[in-house]
């Protein structure tokens, strides 16, 4: 029997990071809708519950501020949450940081979010998207990620300055999918800006 297609409503800071996420969960069969991050994630949940359309999983930066507050949006949408007692996942994203402290992570959880994580690198791409796909109750798809992932640590090295200089110094390409089902900030999906190298899909 097939799976049960899963969707994944995710709203990012930074665009290219948010980019990464879209080809990897695309790559794992998942529905990746793409909101800008000045909207108001509540009113937006609200929409989607009344019209039967709630997303299997939220993926949203930490960072995501109210439109008309200073305060962050994880905490609203959380009690929203709590509040609708909804089956949706929320997993916190932090893109500012390779590594989650164990305090923020612990902050995340009493929120009602299901994990947080940190900025996707070549190193951890395959351990967090392995991550969200087993919440999302999918079969994980390893070999297309690590296909991306070990393009990523090529760039890594790429752009390090001893080798950012060689005269050889070249550009890898990402395969890459386009998503059956998003809404992106950015029309030119083609290339992914990572750690100041061009990758393209």
């Amino acid at each position: 029997m097939a799976e049960l297609k899963r969707t994944v409503l995710m709203t990012h800071l930074d665009q290219d990071q948010g980019k990464i996420w879209q080809i990897s969960l695309t790559h794992q069969g998942v529905d990746v809708i793409w909101d800008m991050a000045n909207v108001d994630l509540v009113e937006r949940l609200e929409q989607l519950l009344r019209s039967n359309n709630l997303p299997d999983l939220l993926l949203m930066d930490t960072g995501i501020k109210n439109p008309n507050a200073e305060s962050l949006q994880s905490g609203s949408v959380c009690q929203w949450i709590t509040k609708k007692k909804v089956a949706l996942q929320v997993i916190l994203f932090n893109p500012r940081q390779d590594r989650i402290k164990d305090i923020e992570h612990s902050w995340a959880l009493r929120r009602g979010a299901v994990d947080v994580l940190p900025r996707l690198t070549g190193e951890n791409l395959v351990l967090l998207t392995a991550r969200v796909t087993g919440l999302l109750g999918c079969t994980f798809i390893q070999e297309p990620i690590e296909r991306l992932a070990n393009q990523m640590v090529l760039q890594d090295v790429a752009s390090s300055p001893t080798v950012a200089n060689a005269p050889n110094a070249s550009k890898a390409v990402v395969d890459g999918s386009q998503s059956s089902k998003k809404q992106t900030p950015d029309p030119d999906d083609s290339a992914i800006m990572y750690r100041g190298v061009r990758i393209r899909r």
